[in-house]
């Protein structure tokens, strides 16, 4: 088998269909658009739910593509040979098309005649059927793969792992064919039929060639088969390039290892191979995440990025390691870039929001990190069982999580006493009945929707009231929460970029914590935590909102409009909105713009908003058609859906648009509004960030403290700061011009990396340096002049992007080195036989360049 980089395995993968009549699809963002049941795309097919379900038409029946998925479910296994939290999946389908045999030809002849696989090391796995159930053995997956030439002690009949769904009691679902790859006898013992077939070390799956969606379970437990039959496939890139090339992890693969190197430096000589990988798999999908625009945060979406980077904190503090991710930053959006362009347009927002994170939770593991060395210096019995309540008092008073005490008193080979743990927690919560708002929506999305799905449309009442007395249509209870439906409900569910409303329920039987509500189609479906008792389907039930939380939601949500209105009014109207999320603690907004906003502009937005919300504007809501709504110049959000009657939400002739979310008044609810940040989200995407009320009051008062502390550290007013700022950096950058010219006077300077080398014959000396045009070139004649090294390529960067200046003093041509080195970074340039300059637009490019050099 011929090793293949993943750039020429993603190619190959997709070429191969694109000849099979396959569409080629673009990959969705990890992001899921318009599902309010997953936190992230985690599957190839996720994106494409609607095909298969019926709701949208496919732009051919035959699809295949490339798409990052996050898993978090196995976060405990990354370390071992192949499980990550972010792999791209390989994909094809067949939405009513064709069916087992071509699917399984197709999986085959990829596989052994393209990618050039051996097939005596190919083991294919298909479904042995239940007899309980009154389901079939999947014969003609076994029938397909021996028309392909499979042996029939290559074909493995196993059980459940290989019957997909439903998601949830009932639904579609069916048998599955999988390809693994045996990795060789040093990794178990050889698969004998009708003997153990060892999944998890020797034979590595390559390939879900089928899952075969054909029965649909009833609720009574049968199986009726589908209308429309379809087959999705999936195939891990990482996995397929460590098979194609030998490797013995993913982790050694040219996705993974750039990545393990710069771990590995980090870490220094405390490093540990699983500890590389991890901070290399989780600073992957951390940066995948950010590019999205997803902050890192304590719930929901921002949880995951929170919670991975967190993880590589503590991993390096406990190590006595610096926390710094950016190589792993600059290599991803390297490697991953030209497929993933997001992560180019938002490298700063990734990087600053990266170091934030380091900056706020550093001094939380080094505080609790010192928490436990006391405790254990001070109580001999806790270095042999680690008190639980001493880790309760860590994780509730100082904030370490708990994975983060685990982890380092495992690595002290000390135990801990979780059950004591578990017992401080339940007394907690008993107790305070404080209970989380985050909830396990995203743990089981699809069985959800599903129980939910053909449940009667809820009638919303919280446009008038917080308090509504319902009765219970339909219950779901998971091990930690409960989900239920009512007739008619006064809690908002999350929709339209807000956020859904929380409170209390409670029945003759039952008390209830409302931590969140969501929508199916047009069911709200209420996430609770029992606070006592029990419920019922078909009990009354009373259901109230909590009242700050929706008003200070609507204060964010009517703020949005205004902010919105406000970008037409400043930047233009191509500022069209991409998206939003309101919630009671701040909004957040994405537009169309192709460039940064600017600060001027900023402050322009930002003062139009505080007026109209001095103006005090009544708010106005009316019902009308459609048509009627856009005709008199209500502004309809691009890629929305809308119903034929729609509701429109006014203030004052400013702000006009379609809106089913819940409002302030008048805008003089609002307070104040204070604009906190503007990113990039993508490529022609902005973001701003803003806070409303009390929490835009708490914001102005911290800005307040810092500038006249900034003031004091300069001795000066607070008005004269930016002057001050500018004559310091003046005055550096002065320092540093005397500094390089003087280097170069010298002939020598302090370069940042090296590259020494011969070069088809002639000595080549490649480096990167800190210093301006002018100094470089100096540089540059000093010591091509001392004729020490024959061909010279130095890089230096500026506000524009990354310079690069090439001297020969050899049958080389410097114009021509110069173009073949700038090529890997789309950058431009030219010269004489003797000298040549150019240059790329990105200002980190000169690593990459240096790397090209040595790699000639």
């Amino acid at each position: 088998m011929q090793p293949l980089s993943s750039r020429e395995i993603r190619e190959r993968f997709l070429d191969y269909f694109e000849k099979m009549d396959h569409l080629k699809i673009s990959a969705s963002s990890i992001v899921p658009q318009n599902d309010p049941t997953l936190l992230f795309i985690n599957s190839g097919m996720a994106p494409l739910k609607n095909y298969f379900l019926g709701k949208e038409t496919p732009p051919s029946p035959r699809l295949a593509n490339y798409q990052p998925c996050i898993r978090t479910k196995d976060i405990d296994d990354v370390g071992d040979r192949h499980h990550l939290t972010i792999f791209e999946m390989l994909g094809s389908w067949s939405i009513g098309d064709y069916y087992k045999e071509k699917a399984c030809k197709l999986a085959y002849d990829l596989l052994v005649h393209e990618l050039d696989f051996d097939p005596k090391r190919l083991y294919f796995t298909v479904y042995g059927g239940n007899d309980d159930l009154g389901i079939k053995p999947d014969t003609e997956s076994i029938e397909a793969w021996k028309k392909c030439g499979v042996p029939e002690d290559h074909i493995v009949v196993l059980g459940e792992d290989n019957f997909w769904g439903p998601a949830g009691d009932h639904g579609p679902c069916g048998p599955c064919t999988e390809v693994f790859y045996d990795t060789g006898a040093e990794y178990g013992p050889e698969y004998k039929p009708g003997g153990h077939f060892d999944d998890v070390s020797r034979y590595i799956e390559i390939w879900n060639a089928g899952v075969f969606m054909e029965l649909n379970k009833q609720k009574d437990g049968t199986f009726e088969p589908l209308p429309l039959k379809s087959v999705d496939t999936g195939s891990g890139l990482e996995r397929l390039a460590m098979v194609m090339n030998g490797c013995d992890s993913v982790y050694e693969t040219d996705l993974l290892a750039p990545l393990m190197a710069f771990s590995k430096e980090l870490l220094g000589k405390n490093t540990d191979i699983q500890t590389e990988r991890m901070i290399s798999d989780h600073m992957r999908a951390s940066i995948m995440i950010l590019a999205e625009g997803v902050m890192p945060g304590n719930e929901g979406q921002g949880y995951i990025p929170r919670r991975l980077i967190r993880k590589c904190v503590a991993a390096c503090i406990s190590r006595g390691v610096k926390p710094n991710f950016n190589k792993h930053i600059q290599k991803t959006i390297e490697m991953l870039g030209d497929y993933y362009p997001q992560l180019k347009s938002a490298r700063e927002a990734i990087i600053y929001n990266m170091e934030q994170e380091i900056n706020e939770f550093v001094p939380i593991v080094e505080n609790g990190l010192k928490k436990i060395e006391e405790e254990l210096s001070t109580n001999s019995k806790s270095k042999e069982l680690f008190p639980g309540h001493v880790a309760f008092e860590l994780v509730t008073t100082h904030g370490l999580p708990l994975e983060v005490i685990k982890a380092e008193l495992a690595s002290k080979k000390i135990e801990f006493a979780e059950i004591e743990y578990n017992e401080c927690y339940e007394a907690h919560r008993k107790a305070s009945r404080v209970i989380s708002r985050k909830s396990s929506v995203g743990a089981d999305q699809e069985r959800i929707e599903l129980e939910f799905i053909e449940v009667a449309d809820t009638e919303f009442t919280g446009y008038d009231s917080l308090e509504t007395d319902s009765e219970i249509l339909k219950i779901y209870r998971t091990e930690d929460e409960i989900y239920f439906a009512t007739k008619e409900t006064p809690f908002y569910g999350e929709s339209g970029g807000q956020a859904g409303d929380i409170g209390t329920a409670r029945t003759s039987t039952g008390e209830l914590q409302i931590i969140d509500t969501m929508k199916v189609k047009n069911t709200h479906v209420h996430i609770a935590k029992i606070i006592s008792g029990e419920i019922e389907t078909g009990e009354k039930i009373e259901l109230v909102v909590d009242g700050e939380n929706r008003k200070a939601s609507m204060r964010n949500h009517s703020a949005t409009h205004l902010l919105h209105a406000a970008l037409h009014e400043v930047i233009g109207k191509h500022a069209i909105q991409k998206g939003s999320m309101v919630t009671s603690e701040r909004l957040r907004f994405d537009f169309q713009n192709p460039q940064a906003v600017s600060n001027e502009e900023l402050i322009k937005v930002e003062a139009l908003v505080n007026k109209w919300i001095m103006q005090n504007d009544s708010r106005t809501t009316k019902l009308c058609s459609y048509e009627e709504a856009i005709d008199n110049g209500a502004m309809a959000l691009f890629g929305e859906k809308y119903d034929s009657d729609v509701r429109v939400i006014a203030f004052g002739k400013e702000s006009v648009e379609l809106c089913g979310g819940t409002h302030v008044g008048r805008t003089g609810d609002i307070g104040l509004f204070v604009i906190t940040q503007e990113t990039s989200v993508a490529k022609g995407i902005r973001r701003i960030e803003a806070v409303t009320g009390t929490e835009a009051v708490r914001v102005m008062q911290e800005r307040t403290a810092l500038l006249n502390a900034a003031a004091k550290e300069l001795s000066t007013k607070p008005q004269e700061v930016p002057a001050r700022i500018k004559d310091l950096r003046a005055e550096m950058k002065k320092k540093i011009k005397e500094a390089s010219a003087k280097a170069a006077q010298n002939g020598s300077t302090d370069f940042i990396k090296e590259v020494k080398r011969d070069y088809e014959g002639f000595k080549l000396f490649a480096a990167t340096l800190d210093a301006d045009a002018k100094a470089v070139k100096e540089i540059g004649d000093n010591m091509i002049n001392k004729g020490e090294v024959q061909l010279i390529c130095l890089i230096s960067k500026d506000d524009k992007g990354m310079k690069s200046f090439v001297w020969s003093n050899s049958d080389v041509k410097a114009g021509d080195f110069l173009k073949k080195i700038l090529e890997p970074v789309a950058g431009r340039g030219g010269g004489r036989p003797n000298f040549a300059q150019g240059g790329a637009p990105d200002v980190n490019s000169g690593a990459q360049v240096l790397e090209f050099i040595e790699s000639l």
